[in-house]
């Protein structure tokens, strides 16, 4: 007799990175349809200039910092799944809140707030269950897998969202997006893992010892602003179409998903350190390139090279982060903390350059900061 497709999902699910896997990439699916469209809808569809993105951004960027500290308590007491269950009104309210900005013009500051308590409860949870779920000796290739299966949701959620641009609108898209980062909880139930409390000394946050890995985290989170926001308005003004830019998006992710796997093996095989300073080294260059950008041939090699030296410094930046940290959870707050000072650091050097080329120079001497971990 032939076992019901349930009995498969559940055996599956029962080890508990793959019921991680399955529910982070359900949410980078989701994500992945519209993250990218998010600053074009403010900039294009609302009309609202640079520095009030800038602001929007920065908003967003305090709040995550804010509420760090505080969401460390209920990732203390909560398990993973429940905090994945809890963040999804988070981020369906989000969504809501920014579908209501043309009627309701305050929701502008709010909506952005909502989105950094909701990312410091989820992602700082999902660090600390990942960090104790994952082995050492293999962590480059579990979060190669990680980062495999993500890029492969990337590869139908640009595309999806884009389409879904072309023929509906924002609503049904946000719509959609909400709908499946709910559904990022379920598989977190087929699992009976429980990672061990999260305990934290807070005096451990701000030592000297944490310097070093904090300028790293600092630079990290600058040139995640740099790819998340000004790169594709700035690709956006050469396509002049959503559609084109998620496919495009498509493209690159294909590519990016067959050179994770290299890299993932060498994250294992050589020094993660210097693999990510060789990371960081041609990272800065592809975003010193971007600034000599002029066609749109230029605009899809520049994008191409941008993916495999990101994915170079990322992956084992990541497997970096986890080792180092030892699962506990001051590290992950320390991370977070300077992570955001590193967004708001940048976003208020946007203010004063004013430019998206600007943003390029920034995010290549930011990325040259990974090598400090």
């Amino acid at each position: 007799m032939l076992e019901h497709p349930i009995h498969y999902l559940r055996f599956l699910l029962k080890r508990e990175l793959n019921a991680l896997y399955a529910s982070v990439v359900l949410r980078d699916l989701a994500f992945s349809m519209v993250g990218i469209f998010v600053p074009l809808y403010l900039f294009v569809e609302l009309k609202y200039s640079l520095g009030f993105i800038i602001l929007f951004y920065l908003i967003y960027s305090l709040s995550y910092l804010l509420f760090l500290i505080p969401s460390s308590k209920l990732v203390n007491i909560f398990s993973f799944k429940y905090i994945v269950l809890i963040s999804s009104p988070l981020y369906i309210s989000y969504f809501i809140f920014l579908d209501f900005i043309p009627a309701y013009s305050w929701l502008f500051y709010f909506a952005p707030f909502m989105l950094g308590l909701a990312d410091s409860f989820f992602w700082l949870g999902f660090h600390f269950e990942f960090s104790g779920a994952s082995d050492y000796k293999e962590r480059g290739k579990e979060i190669g897998n990680w980062y495999n299966l993500s890029l492969f949701s990337g590869l139908v959620g640009p595309l999806v969202g884009g389409s879904l641009l072309l023929v509906s609108g924002f609503q049904l898209l946000f719509f959609i997006v909400a709908a499946l980062i709910f559904g990022s909880a379920v598989p977190m139930f087929f699992c009976r893992y429980k990672n061990k409390k999260m305990e934290v000394e807070f005096k451990k946050i701000f030592s000297v010892k944490s310097l070093r890995d904090g300028i790293a985290y600092f630079g990290n989170g600058g040139v995640g602003i740099a790819g998340g926001i000004f790169w594709p308005i700035f690709v956006f003004s050469f396509l002049q179409g959503y559609l084109k830019l998620g496919s495009l998006a498509t493209i690159i992710s294909l590519f990016t998903l067959l050179f994770t796997i290299l890299v993932a093996k060498l994250s294992d095989m050589f020094d993660r350190r210097f693999v990510v300073k060789i990371g960081s080294i041609f990272n800065c260059i592809s975003w010193l390139l971007r600034i000599f950008v002029t066609n749109t041939l230029q605009i899809v090699g520049s994008y191409l090279f941008g993916g495999f030296s990101s994915m170079a410094t990322e992956l084992p930046f990541s497997a970096l982060m986890y080792d180092k940290s030892k699962n506990r959870g001051e590290y992950f707050i320390m991370r977070g903390i300077y992570f955001s000072l590193g967004r708001i650091g940048f976003l208020l050097l946007m203010l004063w350059v004013g430019s998206l080329k600007g943003s390029f120079l920034l995010a290549g001497v930011f990325s040259l900061l990974h090598m400090f971990l």
